[in-house]
């Protein structure tokens, strides 16, 4: 009984967005119930009891994440989280990351294997960059202060320390997780990733320092783009060169590199606007490989239709919407940019996702998030989750607060 009053108070905790938590509760949920249907299609191979056991494990995921949801956003303190704790969970992350290289799972060294479960130490790391960076780009601009007072040379000293601390050390921490990711474990998909939503960090950050520095990040990004398309032959490998040839001709091979992602889109043309009906996709067996993992929106739209598309689309919309919403309404920097990291983070994976396996962009085989199977994904999803709301709450204390005094 203590436990369900401690849970209903989480619930009725004033200032947190009742909507985010309906929206996340709902996906996660619909995620439980479409990998078990998903998962049917593999139980010839993988034994009759493949589906119960990936919804079993799913479920578990599920409920220590919603825990981890509602201590956040009971017990976050932005100002708690020091610059030491950070950069020794960043130390941690890569550790666990170069550890992979003692298991290969689909020919990439992406998970720690611990009995029937794996651990994918990039999603800490996700989490991880988006509070340390929210902390270098909020924070420390303002914490560094160059007195017009001093001498030219103490001036000077103080003004590359400044460039050092706030610019050239998260440019390194987050090019390092992305060699890790791309040399390391063999995941270029999650490396990606790390760097887009890192770079809306940075381009968000509303600090007046970084206003050079977006200019010739800028110019950089464009030029690294630019780099990568006239010699992307020297640093994508054959596997990720067919992926591309694959997105820019679907057609050209459908028995061999290209058999998964045209059953992607038949699974998305035979669903039309309601779908084949729940249970009745053909695409899961064996068409299409892992259909609860990265092609699960495939099974969803084959089996709900257009309504199956929109059930979790709409919900996703909704809390990437309010995540900006509540980003741009709040005046601490260091508040904002971690509700901007994980508005990204969510947009990132929907868009990454549903775009590799509509055909839209390259595939890159990253989770539907809170939808796809996988552990700690959904982990993360859901402590991201739990961050945002700490912050929204505290946001709207104080906008009560204040109205409160006004009508005084």
């Amino acid at each position: 009984m203590n436990f369900i009053k401690k849970t209903q108070m989480m619930f009725k905790r004033t200032g947190t967005d009742k909507t985010i938590y309906a929206c996340t509760i709902f996906l996660a949920l619909f995620g439980i119930v479409m990998i078990g249907d998903a998962s049917v299609g593999m139980s010839a191979s993988e034994g009759s009891n493949f589906a119960t056991k990936n919804l079993l494990k799913q479920c578990l995921f599920v409920i220590v994440g919603l825990g981890f949801m509602f201590l956040f956003a009971r017990a976050y303190k932005t100002r708690r989280i020091s610059e030491t704790l950070m950069l020794v969970t960043y130390g941690i992350c890569i550790i666990l990351m170069i550890a992979c290289l003692m298991w290969t799972i689909n020919n990439s060294h992406a998970w720690i294997k611990i009995g029937p479960f794996t651990i994918q130490p990039v999603e800490f790391m996700k989490l991880t960059l988006i509070i340390l960076l929210s902390y270098i780009f909020g924070v420390l601009p303002d914490q560094i202060r160059i007195s017009p007072r001093l001498s030219k040379e103490k001036r000077n000293k103080l003004i590359w320390r400044k460039a050092v601390v706030c610019v050239f050390f998260p440019a390194f921490l987050v090019i390092f997780a992305f060699l890790i990711c791309w040399k390391v474990q063999k995941d270029m998909g999650s490396g990606l990733i790390l760097f887009i939503m890192a770079t809306c960090l940075f381009f968000a950050t509303p600090s007046q320092y970084y206003r050079p520095f977006k200019i010739i990040g800028l110019v950089g990004v464009l030029f690294l783009l630019l780099i990568f398309i006239l010699f992307h032959n020297f640093f994508l490998k054959s596997h990720q060169m067919a992926r591309i040839s694959s997105w820019l001709n679907p057609l050209k091979d459908i028995y061999g590199t290209n058999y998964q992602i045209i059953n992607g889109f038949v699974g998305y043309t035979n669903g039309g606007l309601i779908g084949r009906g729940f249970g009745n996709s053909i695409m899961k067996f064996g068409y299409i490989p892992e259909a609860q993992s990265d092609f699960i929106s495939s099974i969803i739209v084959e089996e709900l239709g257009l309504v199956g598309f929109a059930a979790f689309f709409i919900p996703y919309s909704i809390i990437i919407y309010r995540l900006f919403r509540y980003a741009f309404a709040i005046k601490d920097s260091r508040e904002k940019l971690t509700l901007i990291g994980i508005a990204s983070y969510f947009f990132v994976h929907l868009m990454v996702n549903v775009g590799g396996v509509s055909g839209l962009i390259p595939m890159t085989g990253v989770p539907l998030l809170l939808i796809s199977a996988g552990g700690t994904s959904t982990l993360v999803a859901l402590i991201g989750i739990g961050i945002a709301q700490a912050i929204i709450a505290k946001y709207n204390r104080e906008k009560k607060q204040e109205a409160i005094e006004k009508s005084l």
